[in-house]
């Protein structure tokens, strides 16, 4: 069965020009061409659910640049610069999620692939976990409150102290917890172990591969001639 998710080296080319385009082009309303590539890039991998969270989210803030530009809105509590932020950064979301909720065994494969020190590795794996991690802890707690009528509106209002003590105080402990459950897998998998090191979740590019690198770097050079470069 053929897979559908892209390599590790792929994925790590898609945030390179999506950092590179958007840092380097002068002409922030044309990021749009990278997002579309985005999006395209998560159809290809099947990945239905990312696609259809940060469609929304990009609807919405096409919206309301529209709105701001045209119908002079201005907002109070969300600048309008942080839409255009966002609208401008969108790419680098998009490549950026897929990259860090990429399975850990086929990351630190690639990364003893290419000879990367075990600490590296490990620095690496936490970092790239932490914020799925987080979403999923954050979760389970929002649940446990809302299970034990901690969660209602009126809860959280007249009592902001206790119910941010109600979901740091289980978080906090899941975090020294899974530090510690981390340490024990290191070391049981042999992460100190020294020697060539295999693995099951090892890939080989494949033509999509290829395809998807050349997609990305061809878009990325349209994208940055025809919008132009930052002097």
């Amino acid at each position: 069965m053929q897979r559908k998710n892209f390599a590790v080296p792929v994925k790590l080319w898609a945030s390179g020009c999506a950092i590179v385009g958007i840092s380097m082009t002068s002409n922030t309303v044309l990021t749009c061409i990278l997002a579309l590539t985005g999006f395209l890039y998560l159809s290809v991998q099947h990945n239905w659910r990312a696609l259809k969270s940060f469609g929304v989210f990009y609807i919405a803030m096409a919206v309301l640049l529209y709105l701001i530009r045209y119908q002079g809105l201005h907002m109070v509590v969300f600048s309008e610069f942080y839409v255009l932020m966002f609208w401008n950064l969108f790419a680098v979301f998009i490549v950026g999620w897929d990259l860090i909720t990429t399975p850990p065994g086929e990351l630190s494969a690639f990364m003893s692939r290419i000879h990367m020190p075990t600490a590296g590795i490990l620095g690496l794996l936490v970092m790239f976990r932490f914020f799925p991690t987080m979403k999923a802890e954050l979760k389970s707690v929002w649940l446990s409150m809302r299970n034990r009528g901690l969660a209602a509106p009126c809860q959280l209002l007249l009592h902001p102290v206790v119910s941010c003590e109600y979901v740091l105080v289980p978080l906090l402990l899941r975090c020294l917890q899974i530090a510690d459950q981390l340490s024990v897998s290191a070391v049981a998998r042999g992460a100190e172990a020294s020697g060539k090191r295999g693995s099951y979740y090892e890939k080989d590019m494949t033509i999509k591969d290829w395809s998807c690198l050349i997609l990305w770097s061809v878009v990325t050079f349209l994208f940055l001639w025809i919008g132009g470069v930052r002097a």
